[in-house]
């Protein structure tokens, strides 16, 4: 289909992040929670217009700011 950001994505739509804008110290934030380049993801669901996204990532379920969703650029199927 093709990149989109991670807030753009549908509820329960799964993915595989693509890349991640930004410097060096936010993919070594997001790396240490094992949000990467090349990892599949699933989107929950969103919180409100600009509230947090709610991914699972791996076993874990994890909620990212709306700034930082942004920030992730995903291939999605």
């Amino acid at each position: 289909m093709g990149k989109i950001s991670l807030v753009q994505m549908k509820g329960n739509q799964k993915g595989k992040i693509h890349d991640i804008v930004g410097g060096e110290t936010l993919h070594q934030k997001l790396a240490h929670i094992g949000v990467y380049k090349g990892r599949e993801i699933l989107k929950v669901n969103h919180v409100g217009l600009r509230g947090p996204v709610v991914i699972k990532v791996g076993r874990g379920i994890l909620a990212l700011g709306h700034t930082i969703a942004t920030k992730i650029l995903v291939d999605v199927e």
